[in-house]
Order: structure tokens, then sequence, then C-alpha cells
């Protein structure tokens, strides 16, 4: 019965903070699907940016910056919140754990592909992330 309540509760929650991570390998449908859900729930979106290397490191930020931007906007979102977290030396499992935790998010979009490419640890995510998290397929 306890399972039944989660699933319950997290299927009819009336979310108000969803957060996209964004790693190096951040999937276009993680931000078309976050864009969605925000739209469909009124939630805000909070975009964490996060990369081992600084910003002036990665030659492709300000692309995947006008990607992000675009599939928001085309999901009806041209306003969001933007946190990055570049350079820090941390693992981005903690990082997304931390911020979720900071801003008491409601629930993390994540694509399987940052998994997959092992740029964050699935192992981590049930320990250091307070709240749902939803990982879309490759």
């Amino acid at each position: 019965m306890l399972i039944m309540s989660y699933i319950h509760n997290l299927l009819f929650h009336r979310w108000q903070i969803v957060a996209l991570p964004v790693t190096v390998c951040m999937a276009q449908q993680a931000a078309a699907t976050t864009a969605s859900l925000a739209k469909k729930y009124g939630a805000d979106i909070t975009v964490v940016v996060i990369d081992d290397k600084p910003k002036e490191s990665v030659p492709e930020h300000d692309t995947q910056m006008s990607s992000i931007r675009w599939h928001l906007s085309e999901g009806g979102f041209s306003e969001f919140r933007l946190m990055e977290r570049l350079g820090e030396g941390q693992k981005p499992t903690v990082i997304i754990g931390e911020v979720a935790d900071e801003w008491d998010l409601d629930l993390v979009v994540l694509s399987m592909e940052a998994i997959h490419s092992k740029h964050v640890d699935g192992n981590l995510l049930a320990e250091f992330i307070p709240c749902p998290v939803l990982l879309l397929p490759l």
C-alpha cells in the first residue's frame, strides 16, 4: 500500500519547481519533456548546467545553452531560472542533489544518456536526490 500511495502522490502532485540538470550529454528530449510537464502542472523550470570544466574551456557551452533556450521556448517557457555549476570538481550527482535540496525541488528530469555515458552515477541518484527523478529513455 505504501508503494501505491507514493506512486499516486507522484502522479497527481502539483509540482511547483521542475529541474533540468544539463550535463555534457543533455538530450533535447529532456528539455522538451521538462517544458511539457512544467506547462501541464504550472511549475517553474530551473535549469542547472553542470560540467567538470570551467565555462571558458567548453567551446560548445553557448551552442548548448541556445539549444536549451530554443527547446524551452518552443514549449512555452521563455523565462526560467538558470544555475551554472562549472569547474567545481564535484560529482554531477552530488551537485544535482545539493541544488534539489537548496531549492526544495519537486522533480528532477534527467536523460538516461547522462547515466549511460557515466557522467551521472545512477547508484548515487537515490542517495543524493531528495525528490523524485524522472529518467527519460535514450
